[in-house]
């Protein structure tokens, strides 16, 4: 049941048209003009000039996830109809829809047009929380505007079939995300009083990809609701994921299966699920349906969290993104811009609210009844935003423990990354090597991890690569110890040497993990690289891409995950590794930054794909 479906028509735009019949004499324009500018109106001037098209055609493109687009869109159309021009160029939009997470994962300076699309002008994500992720990487971060009004408000609730929400308002009227967890999940409901319901059921949507579970699992891990999350809140996600009866993708997944089970009996409703995460909206689209069992918005008492639907407009400058047009890029941020000011008119506000949205003060819309299972004020106040890094952090704990991983993380260790960082008393390949130590504790005993090296003669005169630990499970044994002890031992230990051979490693390394690849996991090769051209290798890019490309299997993703690590990396030729396995180039430019992409670049990603 796609959200928005209940948005309706009539939306106009904001800008008066001029009546064909009338004719404005010369003189009368000079004058206002003459007054205009003797006032120092300037900004109505502009205002003047800009109603009506007559110069080339100009479009902004707004990436908007797909529980909004088609508002946003419907609201594009309308305004478009006006003629609107913006900088001396006819004003277009054009909306593409497209899910947060995958948008969030991908915002970054290397955005490549040929495999993610047109880059974004502005972007419309379902929750601050996921441009909070993008933010966790520097160079998002800086493209990410300080102005970031919301649109819509919709809060994140404990979604239940009414009888079960009626009975556990009573056994537990002041209900957390956490009390839900801990209490009662995995126990039955015959404990109070209905023993054919079965168990209490709470399906945990996946939170990399699900805003409502993203907003849950937060709430869980920021127990105290201090906008960051400790170690100790992190360690407690491994208790809340193993509680879930079931781990959908997101909250349509749940949706349709009680959509099915309600097709057949009240019985098979109460059967197949007890509570999961949802936005207040996707219940009241759900109970618009008429469904047998309706749902009920339980509201946690320790805070809702919002997917507000932040207007965000982006930065590109040529300066960090070869290609861009600094001057065109202007005017179609401007245009941007101005279509703002059109989707916060009351025409689009009441949009919003007539699909089932708050507004962005939380104030309610006419679909915000009892009836269709939510309160008309919300009960609750909203939670703090959390940092950025809090958000990345529980996202890739959250990865760590729901998903299988297979990884081989390959480190540059030619000569280039024995230079010294200012400010330390260390070089480049230690540091790189402290931010991996650091970000591998987040992987659980279970996950496959090894550890390469390049650089030339890094073993022996022939040797362009080391293979230092197997990749295998890290709570196996290595050399007398743990594989994880073992990797960290030998990330202390690594030296620089030689010259950079990243294209012959890279090749070796695709051709060991596409044997070993393993069904059911996140299979991925992750490289740290801190040098300039790859000239020792005896393998070509262009070779080494068509064995990239040759090798790619939409079913069995293996992406190579290139982080860079200072101003002289070659980020163009990485690029183009990275994309010809689909996977991504994060740039990194000092030790923090090393470790903030890390996590993005070891963790982010779809689910695994099954056999």
């Amino acid at each position: 049941m796609p959200r928005g479906n209940h948005a309706k028509g009539g939306l106009r735009s904001h800008r008066r048209r001029i009546g064909k019949h009338l004719i404005i004499a010369p003189w009368i324009i000079i004058t206002a003009i003459c007054a205009l500018v003797l006032a120092g109106l300037t900004t109505t001037w502009v205002v003047l000039v800009t109603r009506g098209c007559g110069g080339s055609a100009v479009t902004a493109t707004v990436y908007a996830d797909p529980a909004v687009s088609s508002i946003i869109d419907k609201q594009a159309q309308t305004w478009m109809q006006g003629s609107p021009a913006v900088d001396g160029h006819c004003a277009k939009i054009s909306v593409v829809p497209r899910d947060s997470a995958s948008v969030a994962a991908a915002l970054a300076p290397s955005w490549d047009p040929r495999t993610d699309g047109t880059r974004p002008d502005a972007w419309v994500p379902e929750s601050s929380l996921w441009m909070q992720l993008a933010a966790s990487r520097p160079d998002a971060a800086r493209m990410l505007p300080e102005r970031r009004p919301s649109l819509a408000r919709s809060p994140a609730v404990i979604a239940m079939p009414k009888p079960m929400a009626e009975v556990m308002k009573k056994v537990a009227p002041k209900l957390t995300w956490n009390q839900l967890a801990t209490q009662y999940a995995g126990k039955v409901w015959a404990k109070y009083g209905h023993p054919s319901w079965g168990g209490i059921r709470v399906d945990m949507t996946d939170a990399t990809t699900s805003t409502a579970g993203l907003h849950a699992v937060t709430a869980m891990a920021d127990a105290n609701d201090d906008g960051d999350i400790s170690t100790a809140e992190r360690l407690s996600l491994n208790q809340i994921w193993q509680v879930g009866a079931a781990h959908p993708t997101d909250t349509q997944q749940v949706i349709q299966k009680l959509e099915s089970a309600d097709s057949s009996s009240t019985t098979a409703v109460l059967k197949t699920v007890s509570a999961f995460p949802a936005l207040e909206q996707d219940v009241i689209s759900y109970n618009q349906d008429g469904p047998k069992v309706p749902l009920t918005a339980v509201y946690p008492s320790d805070g809702s969290a919002d997917a507000d639907f932040p207007y965000l407009r982006l930065s590109w400058s040529h300066q960090t993104t070869p290609g861009i047009n600094d001057d065109a890029q202007r005017v179609r941020s401007d245009i941007a811009r101005t279509f703002l000011t059109d989707l916060r008119s009351a025409t689009a506000k009441k949009a919003f609210r007539d699909a089932g949205y708050r507004d962005a003060s939380r104030r309610p819309g006419p679909l915000m009844t009892a009836a269709n299972g939510v309160d008309r004020k919300v009960p609750t106040l909203p939670r703090k935003v959390m940092s950025p890094d809090s958000v990345s952090q529980t996202v890739s704990m959250w990865t760590s423990i729901s998903r299988d991983s297979n990884v081989l993380l390959i480190m540059d260790v030619s000569s280039g990354m024995g230079q010294k960082v200012a400010g330390t008393n260390k070089t480049k390949l230690q540091l790189a090597g402290d931010a991996v130590a650091e970000a591998i504790t987040l992987f659980g005993p279970g996950a496959r991890l090894g550890l390469w090296d390049y650089a030339s003669h890094v073993k022996g005169d022939s040797a362009d690569y080391e293979q230092i630990v197997p990749v295998d499970t890290l709570n196996g044994t290595y050399q007398g110890t743990t594989r994880r002890v073992a990797i960290n031992n030998a990330l202390d230990q690594l030296q620089p040497v030689g010259e950079p051979t990243l294209y012959d490693t890279v090749a070796a390394a695709y051709k060991m993990m596409r044997k070993h690849y393993q069904n059911d996991a996140s299979n991925r090769i992750v490289v740290v690289t801190g040098s300039g051209n790859d000239s020792a290798s005896k393998t070509g890019l262009a070779e080494l891409t068509s064995t990239l490309n040759a090798g790619a299997d939409k079913n069995h993703p293996l992406p190579v995950v290139t982080v860079g690590y200072g101003s002289g990396v070659d980020l163009s030729s990485l690029q183009t590794i990275s994309q010809a396995s689909g996977g991504r180039t994060y740039a990194a430019s000092s030790p923090t930054e090393v470790s903030k992409v890390l996590l993005t670049a070891l963790f982010s990603g779809a689910p695994p794909t099954s056999d």
